[in-house]
């Protein structure tokens, strides 16, 4: 089968590990990777959990950069699909506005929500629960300050954890969209040019341009290679080169791509540990010294910020492995497809719009409340906070989806055919 239905099966996984850091971030902040200047007492058995469990299960960076990299594996499914100029004007013209409303409308709640209440409450909290990490969102100047911060969302094309729409929303990663959105015009530019070229020259022309852009450690390697998986997967010569396999020119010497892509897989999966659990924590942003431009001047990440995951060569190899051997499992993408999966995963953005705002809102605001005014123990108080707040954001984030996210869909489809 060449549905790609099973995406919206990978999605909604990411939403799922996007919940738990989120959840441990706020609440058990060493069970998450901690930022490499971060210093922490903590008991030794939530170190080793962290080490052993969060670089695959809810490392940070792992799920930033599966989801920057998966947007850009489906963004062109439908022009591949449907080569003419009506389906390509349709991606351009829709997109910032289904992307665009969302984001707005959510960030539009931070900035109102937390310009009216006193956050005090979250610097308690963050003493309490010595959370080295939790910070109150920044407060734009004015209206016309937060009017700017919306629309500069989808416009701002570097430094993007620097812009106030990412520091005004809680636990900063509203950056992420913004990243999603300026690479899928790398997409676009290049999708164009697919239909009308052998397709032998799209497995050279994206291995170079990935490779120039990972010489300047730009996310655009990330975007190459998703669209490469996409053309992969939709174009017959390649998905049929795909399932062949390598050969030497005599055919003596074959490898099965599945092969090359647990290799992948394995040596991330040993590169995430050894940057995790190896290695002291000071070195765990040593893979960016990796990239020549740094040295060379010119770069648009020309210096390592601690704020945000950067295109990370070890998350790189785990996702492209993972998401060709799901291409090689007719299992695994029917058990992507079900209708549980493509639910969840449709729902993904308003979970993490809504789960975000009521975790640092109505999570912390019941933490403090049971654990100082009611008595409870820190666990048990953590505990009401997370079985109070799951069933909230998965409500919360079923009315955002039909009441923002859809029509954010239907607008964009209308404003096309208008």
């Amino acid at each position: 089968s060449n549905s790609q239905d099973h995406l919206w099966g990978l999605r909604a996984i990411l939403a799922v590990q996007s919940f738990a850091w989120l959840f441990f971030k706020v609440f058990n902040p060493t069970l998450t990777i901690p930022a490499p200047t971060a210093t922490e007492r903590t008991p030794h058995y939530q170190i080793l959990l962290r080490k052993i469990l969060s670089p695959l299960l809810w490392d940070e960076s792992f799920i930033f950069c599966f989801f920057i990299l998966l947007s850009a594996r489906t963004v062109s499914i439908s022009f591949l699909r449907e080569v003419n100029s009506a389906t390509y004007a349709r991606s351009l013209i829709s997109r910032p506005i289904r992307m665009g409303l969302p984001l707005a409308v959510g960030l539009a709640i931070s900035c109102a929500v937390f310009s009216t209440i006193n956050t005090q409450y979250l610097e308690d909290f963050a003493r309490l629960n010595q959370n080295p990490y939790l910070r109150a969102p920044e407060r734009p100047d004015g209206a016309l300050a937060s009017f700017n911060s919306i629309w500069n969302l989808l416009w701002v094309t570097r430094d993007y954890s620097l812009q106030m729409g990412n520091l005004a929303f809680p636990s900063w990663t509203l950056w992420v969209p913004s990243a999603i959105y300026l690479q899928s015009y790398t997409v676009y530019i290049f999708m164009v040019i697919l239909p009308f070229s052998r397709p032998a020259w799209h497995v050279n022309g994206l291995i170079m341009f990935a490779f120039g852009s990972w010489w300047f450690n730009s996310w655009g390697w990330y975007s190459a290679t998703g669209l490469f998986l996409a053309d992969i997967a939709i174009n017959p010569p390649l998905r049929t080169a795909l399932f062949r396999g390598w050969s030497n020119s005599s055919g003596s010497v074959r490898m099965p791509y599945w092969a090359l892509a647990a290799v992948f897989v394995a040596v991330g999966t040993g590169l995430k540990y050894m940057w995790t659990a190896g290695l002291d924590q000071d070195f765990w942003s040593g893979e960016a010294h990796a990239h020549p431009a740094r040295y060379t001047g010119g770069s648009s990440f020309g210096y390592y910020d601690g704020n945000q995951p950067y295109p990370r060569m070890d998350n790189w190899l785990v996702i492209v492995g993972l998401l060709v051997l799901v291409e090689f499992s007719e299992i695994a993408k029917t058990i992507l497809s079900s209708k549980i999966f493509k639910l969840v995963g449709r729902r993904s953005l308003s979970y993490y719009l809504t789960s975000t705002l009521l975790m640092y809102t109505a999570g912390v605001k019941i933490f403090l409340y049971c654990n100082v005014s009611a008595g409870y123990s820190s666990a048990s108080a953590k505990a009401v906070a997370f079985f109070v707040v799951l069933p909230c954001s998965i409500l919360a984030g079923e009315i955002f989806h039909w009441a923002i996210d859809k029509p954010a869909v239907w607008a964009g489809h209308a404003v096309f055919r208008w």
